[in-house]
């Protein structure tokens, strides 16, 4: 496999995979399409090299190349856009999607995405990954990603159980909780905001609270019947973070602290919780051979009871300007075998199930996640977390984590935060022409 990069800084290199289904049928394919290279454009990270050996077998299969472009996250975006206005993208390029992205992202699927519309993998999603690779009643992405609760409460159990803490299921619970652990010398919930990506979390990944607050309030964002501004949950949300910040139970300094340390902190006790995935509890316990056990508990905040259901993630796309449109769809078709699907799974560093619809996998489930997905109702399972369940929302992800942060140190108000977001994603739906903005 040919890898290349753009950039003098050797970056994270990232896989893609393939995969077979049975020998028998490969002997006349791979006369067809020997000597082929098939060209592959990646951000940086969303790939891994979990995607390694499948792409070798491929290439051993079908007698081809794989030419794998992986490109620095900071510029995979500009790199896209540009190879797609100058007709030269790759036979096969990613983006990050969710049920929008598609639109604003690609922003003219039919021109340049190959329609896979009844592929035989089709069914293989499941509905709510599906929906981020569909437009217009038409599929055009394969999405292979986990369904590991992803940032939730990660919280060391034994250190809970031994001071007698409970876990908290509302806002008072939490800030009861909070002063009990800050008085034994303890960072209650530690936040590192000097990542600039990972607090504003905590406002986005309970979306299912605001909802169930204001039924209807998803599609009515989607519609521009409805803002940020002034909905009463949000501020409610925002004025709790604050009150923690203020409280000093994210850290005594946690707008400049970033999460280089993390799992040193929860082995060393420095620290009771943190937002996190599931697959970081294993993490913790390689890195700094704690003892501890670990466990997962909802974000509280707003009273919330909504597990984050995200059907957002890596998502990958045929180039309908490709040359090699035949190799291209066989490749879609080989790595949504089961073959392929267990071995990306099982050379996974991080995550311990793939989400298809295909029983034949064997999952990898922690016996912490197990725990924890049994102590949430499917029906809290229905509504989407916040950024990817509303337009524009996630493409203003940092600007609104720095509007929190200014919130906090007292530079703005909680209702100038929401209103910043109205802003922005007007000025989104209008760069796309979005009639409801008209």
């Amino acid at each position: 496999m040919k890898r290349k990069s753009f950039v003098a800084v050797a970056c994270a290199a990232a896989m893609i995979a393939s995969m077979t289904s049975g020998l028998t049928v490969f002997a006349e394919e791979t006369a067809d399409f020997s000597g082929e290279e098939l060209s592959i454009l990646v951000s940086a990270g969303w790939m891994d090299n979990r995607y390694d050996a499948t792409i070798e077998r491929f290439e051993d299969t079908y007698g081809v190349t794989v030419d794998l472009q992986t490109i620095p996250a900071d510029q995979y975006s500009d790199l896209l856009q540009s190879k797609l206005a100058t007709d030269s993208c790759a036979d096969i390029f990613w983006i990050q999607s969710n049920p929008f992205a598609i639109e604003s992202t690609i922003v003219d699927p039919e021109k340049y995405c190959i329609d896979f519309t009844g592929a035989s993998w089709e069914d293989l999603m499941p509905e709510a990954r599906k929906t981020s690779c569909v437009y217009n009643d038409k599929l055009y992405g394969l999405q292979i990603w986990h369904n590991s609760p992803e940032y939730v409460m990660v919280y060391n159990k034994t250190l809970f159980e031994e001071n007698g803490w409970e876990i908290p299921s509302t806002y008072a619970e939490l800030k009861d909780l909070c002063a009990k652990i800050a008085e034994q010398g303890i960072t209650p919930w530690f936040m590192p905001g000097a990542d600039g990506w990972q607090h504003q979390l905590a406002f986005f990944q309970i979306g299912g609270v605001y909802e169930e607050a204001t039924p209807g309030l998803y599609d009515a964002l989607n519609t521009n019947q409805a803002t940020f501004a002034d909905n009463e949950k949000m501020l409610e949300v925002l004025n709790e973070f604050k009150e923690l910040s203020d409280a000093g139970y994210f850290g005594e300094d946690w707008i400049g602290t970033d999460s280089t340390n993390l799992t040193n902190e929860f082995g060393d006790r420095n620290i009771a919780m943190a937002m996190a995935n599931s697959s970081y509890i294993q993490q913790i316990k390689d890195d700094t051979g704690t003892e501890d056990e670990f466990g997962m508990f909802l974000i509280p905040l707003g009273d919330n009871t909504w597990y984050p259901t995200n059907p957002a993630g890596p998502t990958m796309f045929g180039y309908k300007g490709t040359e090699h449109e035949d190799l291209v769809k066989e490749f879609f078709n080989f790595v949504t075998t089961t073959e392929s699907l267990q071995e990306i799974l099982d050379n996974s560093p991080a995550y311990t199930n793939v989400d298809m619809n295909d029983d034949a996998i064997e999952q990898h489930w922690l016996p912490e996640e197990e725990e924890f997905l049994a102590t949430v109702d499917d029906s809290k399972k229905s509504v989407s977390v916040l950024q990817t369940g509303t337009k524009y929302t996630n493409d203003y992800w940092m600007q609104f984590g720095q509007d929190m942060v200014a919130f906090c140190q007292g530079e703005m108000e909680a209702n100038d935060v929401l209103a910043n977001m109205d802003t922005n994603r007007a000025e989104a739906a209008k760069t796309v022409g979005d009639a409801n903005w008209n």
